[in-house]
């Protein structure tokens, strides 16, 4: 299914954009974070681009099911609270598993 037909407003442009982004920023970031290296941090940084837009679209598929705009009434028209961090929703377990996998914590 197209990311598209789940939230009209995505384009693939974003997603990759997003994509290149996350891997930039963790690479510059994460790698100086002991005992993290540019590898693990690239890598990282992959599993992020991938998690993110699937929290994102996720959320945007609930709303879309429940037929409403905004998941609270802090931010209206922008999707409420909860639009601003669904990219969290997948990308604090991801870390988990991230983190544990190479061995870091």
């Amino acid at each position: 299914m197209s990311p598209r037909c789940i939230s009209p407003n995505k384009s693939w442009e974003g997603l990759i954009g997003g994509a290149i982004a996350a891997v930039l920023v963790s690479v510059i970031v994460v790698h100086f974070i002991h005992p993290w290296t540019v590898g693990k941090a690239a890598l990282f940084g992959l599993v992020v681009a991938v998690v993110a837009p699937l929290g994102d679209l996720s959320q945007s598929m609930i709303k879309r099911q429940l037929g409403i705009k905004d998941m609270g009434r802090i931010l209206p028209g922008h999707g409420g609270i909860l639009d601003r961090v669904d990219g969290l929703l997948f990308v604090v377990p991801a870390t988990y598993f991230v983190v544990k996998a190479l061995h870091l914590g």
